[in-house]
C-alpha cells in the first residue's frame, strides 16, 4: 500500500509540474517605445520537451536556432553569421536562453568571448512575454563592456498574436 501511495504521488507531482511548466511556443511582435527607430522585430517559438527553436524576424530577414533544454549544447548562429554553441532551461517561471560565441574585431586581434542570456517571463494572462537580455564578455573588463553595449541589461516586451 505504501508503495502505491509513493507511486502516486510522484505521479501527481509530474502531472502538476507539467501543468505549470510555461509554455513560450507561439508568434509574438515587439512593443515599441515611443520614438523607437529600430526595425519592428518579431518572434517565432517552438518549445517542445526537448528543445526551444526561436526564429527572430527582423523587417524580411530570418534567423533560427534551436537552444536545447536537457543540458547539451546546441549550433547558434548570430544576425551576422558569428557561429556558435547555445542552450535552454526552464527555471520556475523563467525560460532562460544561453549563448556563447567567440568574434574578432579585426583579423589581427584576438578572439573575444560573449555570452548573451536572455531570461523570459510570460504575463499572468500569457499574453506579454518580457524579455531581459544581458551581454558578458570574461575576456572585457565592465567599462569596456558598457560603453560598447550601453543599454545593458535592456529589457524589451513581445506581445503575443495567437489566442492562447
Amino acid at each position: 500500500m505504501l508503495k502505491k501511495l509513493f507511486v502516486f504521488a510522484i505521479c501527481l507531482v509530474t502531472i502538476t509540474w507539467a501543468a505549470t511548466k510555461p509554455g513560450f511556443s507561439g508568434n509574438y511582435a515587439a512593443l515599441q517605445k515611443k520614438n523607437a527607430k529600430a526595425i519592428t522585430a518579431s518572434l517565432h517559438v517552438i518549445q517542445t520537451e526537448s528543445a526551444v527553436e526561436v526564429t527572430r524576424i527582423y523587417g524580411n530577414k530570418s534567423f533560427t536556432n534551436r537552444f536545447p533544454l536537457d543540458g547539451s549544447d546546441g549550433d547558434y548562429t548570430t544576425e551576422i553569421g558569428v557561429r556558435g554553441k547555445c542552450r535552454a532551461k526552464v527555471k520556475d517561471d523563467t525560460l532562460v536562453l544561453e549563448s556563447l560565441v567567440a568574434s574578432r574585431p579585426n583579423a589581427n586581434a584576438p578572439s573575444i568571448r560573449f555570452d548573451t542570456i536572455e531570461e523570459w517571463r510570460l504575463s499572468d494572462d500569457a499574453k506579454t512575454l518580457t524579455v531581459k537580455t544581458e551581454i558578458k564578455s570574461p575576456d572585457m573588463p565592465a567599462d569596456v563592456i558598457s560603453a560598447a553595449f550601453p543599454n545593458n541589461p535592456r529589457t524589451e516586451k513581445y506581445q503575443r498574436l495567437d489566442p492562447q
